[in-house]
């Protein structure tokens, strides 16, 4: 593979991004981790630590998803937490003497695997399946005896309940704002495209951005009141917008409406004269794409699904980067498999190499804040203080670069590892650098080294789709756009994996400006 694949992506490693939410995502975390680590305190259950941050974590999840649909996803985060951390107890517990270490890492390794996939099948966002491999590996190292186990499981189910309270409250009484968010972000991309209708990126961009439009508004709880019509209007001004024979607006009205919506406001780009109201999608459970790669891990030879190697990948790099560190003398060998599962979700190898720098660096920053407070030796409430602070920071910046998130992230990670189980601050933080480093390269070693047959396999898939709906009369409008933008993510994807001269780019281009003619032309939603 030409060294071009792996820098491909290296200017995206300090690129800020500063759109979407960032002071309610920080503060419910806040509050998920400060009144748990309050009540240990007080009872002078410090041991319980690690069930209860682990707990809290469910809240660093959905990050972006609306309600009512929220709930039901993080729900099945809650579940999925609270039996990453069992798992990882159990393992603490009763897996003694030779066989507890490769046990750990087989734990800790698999967990990563599924939870990356199944985040990234049904599109939960970050952080993936990280979360479920650090409390898997943390958890299976902590000094438990059997009896111990009811009460970290109990914790850990309560602080994730209570995380999963907090947050869906939370984003009920903000109500419609994050609708808001996305049927603007929709506006702005149809105003992208409407400045150059023959630029077939922005005209991609603007079809994923309203299909994410139309599965928020298509959630949404009272469907008949004027907000949501409103929404749905706006929605549906973005299709006819970028229909040739749509109304002629100017791009910077169509951006207004989109200012006028974010700030809570009516959006005003005006309609077709005449045009019947729109009604949304109807509802349809995201859930089923877990049913779809069920049916592949079962029948691999009839299904076809880049996400099982891209779960090899994550749990084979976990593996490896844990044994390594084990056979290195790395005390906490599971940061190496943790390290490993977080530079993966990175989908493609070019992706995984920003991630790599960014880790590290991050990481850096954060070894150092770290050790500088456990050589200050503060009081045990001081600590508490500093976890809640750091873990808001974190949620803070994560989404703004990775780097910075780990800067904040990195601190949380060692305090609570060195207040479960007392270490030199400064071996502490050498072992943790060097358990970072060298997950985060053996995972871009495993990425590079596997086959990447499966990536190019899901972009000629996903023509032939677009191919076989492009030819059907009627045109399917929904199924077609959909088949658009898993195209196209395919192809970013594949992008990142194998040389261009082996991507159907040309073919790619020529069957999307026909489909999405096809769709311009299609009778619209009524």
């Amino acid at each position: 593979m030409p060294l071009s694949v792996l820098t491909r992506n290296l200017r995206d490693t300090f690129r800020l991004r500063l759109g979407g939410p960032l002071l309610w995502p920080a503060g419910r975390t806040l509050l998920s981790l400060a009144l748990p680590l309050g009540v240990l305190l007080a009872a002078e259950r410090m041991d319980l630590l690690p069930g209860a941050v682990f707990g809290s974590l469910t809240s660093v999840h959905c990050r972006t998803e609306p309600h009512p649909k929220q709930p039901r996803t993080l729900g099945v985060v809650a579940v999925g937490m609270a039996a990453s951390v069992t798992v990882g107890v159990l393992i603490a517990a009763f897996a003694g003497g030779p066989w507890h270490e490769p046990l750990a890492m087989l734990a800790t390794a698999l967990v990563g695997a599924i939870g990356t996939v199944a985040s990234t099948a049904v599109k939960t966002g970050p952080p993936g399946g990280l979360i479920f491999a650090f409390a898997t590996g943390a958890c299976s190292h902590l000094p438990l005896h059997p009896a111990d186990v009811p009460t970290h499981v109990l914790t850990v189910v309560l602080s994730s309940a209570f995380a999963w309270t907090v947050t869906v409250t939370g984003t009920a009484v903000l109500g419609l704002r994050p609708h808001r968010r996305v049927v603007a972000a929709a506006l702005d991309a149809t105003a992208a495209a409407l400045d150059d209708r023959a630029d077939l990126a922005l005209r991609h961009r603007a079809a994923v951005a309203v299909a994410n439009a139309w599965d928020s508004v298509a959630f949404l709880g009272r469907r008949d009141s004027p907000q949501h019509r409103d929404l749905v209007h706006a929605v549906q001004v973005c299709e006819e917008l970028l229909a040739p024979d749509g109304p002629r607006v100017e791009p910077a009205e169509v951006r207004f409406a989109a200012a006028r919506l974010r700030a809570g406001r009516s959006s005003t780009v005006p309609r077709e004269e005449g045009a019947a109201d729109p009604v949304p999608p109807t509802r349809v459970s995201r859930w089923w794409t877990i049913r779809d790669l069920i049916r592949a891990a079962l029948r691999p030879h009839r299904v076809q699904s880049w996400l099982l190697p891209y779960a090899a990948r994550v749990g084979l790099a976990a593996l490896l980067a844990g044994a390594a560190a084990n056979l290195l003398g790395i005390p906490q060998a599971y940061w190496a498999a943790v390290s490993a599962v977080s530079i993966l979700q990175a989908t493609s190898l070019a992706t995984s190499v920003p991630r790599l720098l960014q880790r590290v660096s991050g990481t850096v920053v954060g070894v150092l804040v770290a050790v500088a407070v456990l050589h200050a030796d503060p009081s045990l409430w001081v600590l508490v203080l500093l976890l809640a602070a750091l873990q808001w920071g974190a949620e803070m910046t994560v989404t703004v670069n990775y780097a910075f998130g780990l800067a904040f992230a990195t601190p949380v990670a060692l305090l609570v590892s060195a207040i479960s189980a007392p270490t030199d601050p400064d071996v502490l933080g050498w072992n943790r650098f060097w358990a970072t480093l060298l997950g985060a390269a053996i995972a871009v070693a495993v990425a590079w080294a596997l086959p990447n047959r499966a990536w190019l396999s899901r972009v000629h898939t996903a023509l032939e789709r677009v191919r076989a709906l492009s030819a059907a009369r009627p045109v399917p409008r929904e199924e077609l756009r959909s088949a658009l933008v898993e195209l196209h993510e395919a192809h970013d994807v594949a992008a990142g994996e194998v040389p261009p001269s082996r991507l159907p780019t040309e073919e790619l281009r020529e069957v999307s400006q026909h489909a999405y003619a096809l769709l311009d032309t299609a009778p619209l939603r009524r």
